[in-house]
């Protein structure tokens, strides 16, 4: 794996009841034929990642190639000056081993929480994801989404995309007012462009982007604007190197018929707009234990629950600006929302409100509600 670069390195441990010295030449021998080369390390340090106790006594190999031994002897030397008993510095230190490792931040989180009392968001059981929009005009607006697109209407103003994906509307109020900038758009996703085309021509639905299907390209669709300004796009993923796990992904969501001629979605994706999009992904990430399922380089899309994402847009390319307030809130509904509750009583990561690094609102609520 690491001669083939799919790790950056490797550790294989001894085991105790062997010999290092009879077995070091063979090692040698087997790291020459692979050209990758080894390194004895007697006493790996302890991290957050690798407590003490599972290494101790353990001799380790540590496998590697080109500059990534000194990457590893950089780290080692920075775990060994800190003397500090700060958790955010230590987990950071573990974070840069698990990347060493070529551990996935889902990876990386998954030791944290079998050696700490670390928790990530979605290991409470994200199972609901609602987008929050607002309104001058509320009546407007949910005509549009029951009669024009056809949703089902649910209780409160909630209307389903997806199986666990839903839009909330509102009526402007003190934190979301009309001079406000729409701070994001709704991906609606479904494999009948064409149709949804037709039928939003056929009843005069504003257009911003019409639909221009592209051969070879990573998705289609097409934008129209709702009642309130927010932008919809109609989209549909195709098979393409930076959707491969999103397709994969794509596949298991079901349809949500609507009541429009046999019109359906399959999911939904929030997109955010923002400066600064790679402390926006250690946020999901690491923070929130989301995984990114497409790349497309200035955006970032993130599996939340079963068939909801939500994109990260570099605000320099994407059709909404980046904006200090927020004309959206997101809420995400967890299934163990007790133990949510216990763990804030001990940490400080999270709040039943959750302000990003770039002030977007997050609301955390019980599935029972």
């Amino acid at each position: 794996m690491v001669a083939n670069d799919a790790k950056p390195i490797a550790f294989y441990h001894f085991p105790e009841n062997r010999d290092i010295d009879e077995l070091w030449d063979s090692f040698k021998a087997i790291a020459k034929d692979f050209e990758v080369e080894l390194f004895m390390e007697e006493k790996l340090p302890e991290t957050v990642l690798f407590p003490a106790k599972k290494n101790e006594e353990k001799t380790i190999v540590i496998i590697y190639g080109d500059d990534r031994l000194q990457q590893y002897l950089q780290w080692k030397k920075d775990v060994h000056s800190y003397e500090g008993g700060d958790f955010k510095t230590k987990e950071a230190l573990a974070r840069r081993l698990g990347r060493l490792l070529g551990y996935s931040p889902q990876g990386i989180n998954t030791l944290l929480r079998e050696n700490q009392s670390y928790r990530d968001l979605h290991s409470f059981g994200v199972i609901q994801q609602i987008t929050h929009l607002y309104y001058e005009n509320l009546p407007a607006a949910i005509d549009f989404y029951q009669n024009t697109l056809g949703l089902y209407l649910l209780q409160q103003n909630r209307f389903q995309i997806g199986t666990d994906g839903f839009i909330e509307l509102h009526e402007f109020d003190g934190n979301h007012t009309p001079e406000q900038p729409k701070s994001t758009a709704i991906a609606l996703l479904t494999d009948q462009l064409q149709q949804w085309y037709n039928h939003a021509q056929a009843n005069a639905v504003p257009i911003k982007y019409s639909y221009k299907p592209k051969h070879g390209g990573a998705h289609d669709g097409f934008v129209a604007i709702d009642p309130g300004g927010y932008l919809l796009e109609f989209e549909e993923f195709k098979q393409h190197p930076e959707n491969e796990l999103f397709m994969a992904v794509l596949s298991k969501s079901p349809k949500v018929q609507t009541n429009i001629d046999n019109l359906h979605f399959f999911g939904t994706i929030t997109w955010t707009y923002h400066k600064d999009l790679l402390k926006m992904q250690k946020f999901y990430e690491e923070e929130l234990g989301y995984r990114l399922v497409a790349d497309q380089g200035w955006t970032k899309i993130y599996q939340t629950t079963g068939s909801s994402f939500v994109g990260l847009v570099d605000e320099r390319r994407g059709m909404e600006d980046y904006t200090d307030e927020k004309a959206i809130e997101i809420e995400w509904k967890i299934q163990d929302f007790n133990g949510y509750k216990r763990y804030l009583e001990l940490h400080s990561y999270f709040n039943l409100q959750v302000v990003g690094p770039e002030n977007y609102i997050y609301q955390i609520t019980s599935n029972e509600n």
